[in-house]
C-alpha cells in the first residue's frame, strides 16, 4: 500500500497578508476562520482564539500554500 507524505506539517491554518502599494505585509498568522462582516470588512480568528479585523477585498486564497491575500480598498 502506498504511503501519502504531506509536504506541510499543519493542514488547517493560513497566514493572512494585506497588499498595499504592491507590497504584501503579513498581518496575521495561523488564521483558522475568516468571517465576513460586510462593507469589505472581515474578522480573522486565530488558532488560539485571538481576533483581528481587516478591511479589504480578497485577492487570492492559496490553500496548499496556506496563504490568503487581501488588498486594501
Amino acid at each position: 500500500m502506498a504511503q501519502i507524505v504531506f509536504k506541510y506539517k499543519y493542514m488547517c491554518e493560513s497566514n493572512v497578508y494585506l497588499k498595499k502599494d504592491g507590497t504584501e505585509e503579513l498581518i496575521f498568522s495561523e488564521v483558522m476562520r475568516i468571517v465576513p462582516e460586510g462593507n469589505n470588512e472581515y474578522t480573522l480568528i486565530g488558532l488560539m482564539g485571538d481576533t483581528k479585523r481587516v478591511k479589504g477585498v480578497i485577492r487570492e486564497i492559496n490553500l496548499l500554500g496556506h496563504k490568503i491575500i487581501f488588498e486594501e480598498v
